[in-house]
């Protein structure tokens, strides 16, 4: 059987998280989406082009507050 590899990253996380209970599987979340303490220090987990990029969050907030506030209106 061949499995693309995004479905296969999905088996593996289903596998890692199966028996977690939900603050385990938050913490796993966490831990899984946010850069490492080394990569923040070494100055690489804020490229550019990364989602956790000062530029990208500014983005993603001014977005969120576009949608709100047309939500709103």
């Amino acid at each position: 059987m061949k499995l693309p590899f995004d479905r296969f990253l999905n088996l593996i996380y289903y596998f890692a998280t199966e028996d977690a209970d939900p603050k385990e599987k938050d913490r796993f979340d966490m831990r899984l989406n946010l850069p490492t303490a080394r990569a923040r220090a070494r100055g690489t987990a804020t490229a550019e082009g990364s989602p956790w990029s000062k530029r990208a969050e500014e983005q993603a907030l001014s977005g969120l507050v576009a949608q709100l506030k047309g939500a709103s209106s």
